[in-house]
Parts: C-alpha cells; structure tokens; sequence
C-alpha cells in the first residue's frame, strides 16, 4: 500500500500530530514547506481557514496542515490551478461525510 501524499510530501517527515494542536503561521509553513505568502493566499481564497487567531496572526490545526500538503502536491504535481484545488477540496470534503454518514448507518443496523 502507498502511503498518502500528504503524510509523505517530498523533503517533510510523515506528520503525526498531537490531539487539538495548534500551530502559528510560521510553523504550518516549515511543517508543509509552503511559504507563508502561499498560505496566506490560500486562506484568502477560502481553500483553508484558521482555527483560532486574527488574520494578522491565525492558528492552523493538523487537518490544515493535512489540506494544505495535499493542495501542493496537487498543484506542484499534477499543475492544478486554483478552481481545480476548490473542486477537489470540496469533492475530497464530500467523500469524508459521506464516508461518516455510511459508518453511523452501519452502526445502526
């Protein structure tokens, strides 16, 4: 089985987080290798969202992390631009809960 891309992007160890950690913007950026600027961006055009802070100084929680090593290796892979990063982001969300919903269903028969 490969590991996902997100746990292993190029240069980064897997990455393993305690539970309800949080991370300045600083952190996120050396965790995932995406400059601060790029976050920014990101957060900016909704395709991630702090967890706690300001917008001068917002905090990012391990599924931030998570997202944001996906939305690179998509873009620095395979050239996603940003509608298409929206698209797959939003589509990956929608697989999850469905995936949730399918496992509360199960429990309850």
């Amino acid at each position: 089985m490969n590991p996902s891309p997100e746990s292993t992007a190029p240069g980064h160890p897997p990455f393993d987080p305690p539970i309800d950690a949080t991370y300045t913007l600083e952190i996120v950026a050396e965790l995932t290798g995406v400059t601060t600027r790029q976050i920014l961006y990101y957060q900016e055009s909704g395709l991630i969202a702090p967890v706690a802070g300001t917008f001068d100084a917002p905090a990012f929680d391990d599924e931030t992390v998570r997202a944001l090593r996906r939305l690179e290796h998509l873009r620095e892979c395979y050239g996603v631009n940003d509608s298409g990063l929206r698209l797959l982001l939003n589509l990956s969300e929608e697989v999850e809960r469905l995936r949730r919903d399918l496992r509360h269903y199960q429990q309850l028969r």
